[in-house]
């Protein structure tokens, strides 16, 4: 008998490189990161003469800017994996001259159709 396929979740999603992820996803998943530290830069402007409420919003930006690194290049490695391609060129991202480009082909380049060497269908784990 064999095992049911995991069912994809906002863990997989955010914090595992295994698996496939679309345009949409990836492209909702990277506007989630923008707004959540838009909001902590946002917050930091605000509040400049309130020392308490300043340390507090840095140590949110800091933390979220952290978090939102690592969970973008898991996104990142994901969404290669739904174009065919190895997940390892997630680094280009960090070639400050190449990796707007690379963005905007994540961004844009279209889902290999139906199942790859990286799973069965784009906006799911590797089963």
């Amino acid at each position: 008998m064999q095992a049911p396929a995991r069912r994809p979740t906002v863990s997989w999603l955010f914090f595992s490189p295994s698996g496939r992820a679309g345009r949409q996803v990836f492209i909702l998943g990277w506007l989630f990161w923008m707004t959540l530290n838009c909001y902590t830069v946002a917050s930091l402007a605000l509040h400049q003469e309130d020392e308490d409420l300043f340390r507090l919003f840095s140590l949110l930006f800091f933390a979220g800017l952290t978090v939102s690194v690592a969970s973008t290049m898991m996104m990142s490695i994901k969404r290669l994996h739904d174009m065919g391609l190895p997940g390892v060129l997630v680094f280009v991202l960090f070639v400050p001259a190449v990796s707007f480009v690379m963005l905007f082909v994540l961004c844009l380049w279209p889902s290999t159709p139906g199942p790859n060497a990286y799973g069965p269908a784009s906006d799911w784990p590797k089963g």
